[in-house]
């Protein structure tokens, strides 16, 4: 028991020496401009109301933690109300934390009885004095609607504002009170708009005021809206001439697929200004497919010409086709000539060339003769059948061979070198092959070979 009364009154001593009395007053607290803008560096202001409710007094403001209030003392009689101006700059390390805040206050008198309270303030950038907001937009739009919003609680009388987006530029001078909002309604350009994807879109904000200049982004939203214009023309009497156009007049990449079908004579006589991107026969019908993205404000035109003067080229075409087809018909033996290139372990520029021989009848007394280009040397190592005659004076190797049945063939191959490098173009002469059939003489040509080496490109 005795000990539990030592406790109290301990406590009771602690609690007397640490008490500290609260001022008799009330206090009321109003903000006239309660943002701290970091690039002015200016003090937020306040007005504090004061009525002393007790004894007359002299009272001093000030904070305890993260705020500088500039403020004179004041005394104030018993019963009276006073308002003072106080000036507030949050202190260094706060100035790098953007936001509101609450702050703590206090009002002591002389004796030291305190009084606490709160105030907030924003601490900002220049760039935040303003909240700028765009209507969104569509193709239909003639102008774009901007909301411009003071966030302060004071009034910004030389403001200058300057928009640059995709859509517009704007640049005016809008003087803005505490907290007020205006609208305002820029012209569009509507062939630009015309020509825009639906989308996001920044635009660039430029705030000027009291010789200080800030930069922010906002977004402004392009709808989407399909819309294709579709067109045909034909014209013509001979030459008929048909025009298919797609425009897309939306804001949306279109996807376009065009089908167009003919019978397969019909196909003879056509010409488009676009290749199609796939074809298909069927059941005597010749199918074309066109496949394309086209932008907004893009259009696909598509000229399909029926020229009916075709029959009279097809005509002759079958004639001539018909002559080569009873030539090749008549053909006893077929010669081929191909060349490939060869990668030389000296470096040198090394080409091989292939002689192909295939009998279409029975035929006797054959020699082939192929001639070795100028500029070149020839590699004396040959395939499976080496030449009969090497005349190295006339450039000139020959082959011969005693018959050959029907639809028997033979392949000469030989290796073909240079020391200087060539490059462009490199043609070979078709080659010679002479034979007898049913006591005739007879000769034909091979094809012309040739081979492009490409110059090797150089870093510069």
């Amino acid at each position: 028991m005795k000990r539990e009364i030592i406790f109290a009154l301990t406590l009771f001593v602690f609690l007397s020496i640490n008490f500290v009395y609260a001022i008799n007053i009330d206090v009321k607290i109003k903000p006239i401009s309660d943002s701290y803008i970091l690039e002015f560096n200016e003090p937020a202001i306040y007005d504090l109301t004061i009525k002393n409710i007790g004894e007359s007094e002299e009272f001093e403001i000030y904070s305890l933690v993260g705020l500088d209030i500039i403020s004179d003392k004041i005394k104030i009689n018993s019963g009276e109300t006073k308002t003072v101006k106080i000036k507030v700059m949050p202190q260094d390390p706060l100035k790098m934390r953007k936001g509101f805040f609450a702050f703590e206050y206090v009002i002591s008198d002389s004796k030291k009885n305190v009084k606490k309270g709160k105030l907030n303030m924003n601490i900002i950038s220049l760039s935040d004095i303003i909240s700028v907001y765009s209507d969104d937009i569509t193709l239909n739009s003639d102008n774009a609607r901007l909301l411009i919003k003071n966030t302060l609680t004071k009034d910004l009388d030389d403001l200058e504002i300057e928009i640059n987006s995709i859509f517009f530029e704007y640049k005016e001078k809008i003087p803005l009170r505490s907290l007020e909002t205006k609208e305002i309604k820029i012209t569009l350009d509507k062939e630009k708009l015309g020509k825009l994807i639906a989308g996001n879109y920044l635009a660039k904000v430029k705030i000027k005021t009291r010789g200080k200049e800030a930069e922010k982004e906002i977004i402004i939203r392009f709808l989407e809206e399909e819309k294709l214009i579709s067109e045909e023309n034909k014209k013509g009497f001979l030459i008929i001439t048909k025009e298919i156009i797609k425009k897309n007049a939306g804001n949306v990449k279109k996807n376009l697929t065009f089908n167009f079908e003919t019978n397969v004579l019909y196909q003879l006589f056509l010409t488009f200004n676009i290749e199609p991107t796939r074809t298909e026969i069927k059941n005597f019908k010749k199918y074309y497919t066109w496949e394309k993205e086209i932008y907004p404000g893009e259009e696909f035109r598509l000229i399909i010409k029926y020229n009916l003067l075709y029959p009279i080229f097809t005509f002759f075409l079958i004639i001539f086709l018909t002559l080569l087809i009873k030539k090749f018909i008549e053909t006893d033996i077929i010669i081929k000539k191909r060349v490939s290139f060869v990668k030389a372990i000296g470096g040198e520029f090394a080409l091989k060339i292939h002689l192909k021989v295939k009998a279409k009848r029975f035929v006797e007394k054959i020699k082939i003769i192929d001639k070795l280009p100028y500029l070149v040397s020839l590699y004396e190592k040959f395939g499976a059948i080496s030449p009969n005659k090497i005349d190295i004076e006339n450039r000139i190797l020959e082959w011969d061979l005693e018959s050959l049945d029907k639809d028997e063939e033979r392949i000469f191959s030989y290796i073909i070198y240079s020391k200087i490098g060539i490059v462009g173009k490199f043609e070979l002469p078709p080659a010679r092959l002479i034979y007898k059939k049913e006591g005739k003489t007879k000769e034909t040509l091979s094809n012309k070979a040739f081979f492009i080496n490409e110059p090797k490109k150089q870093n510069i």
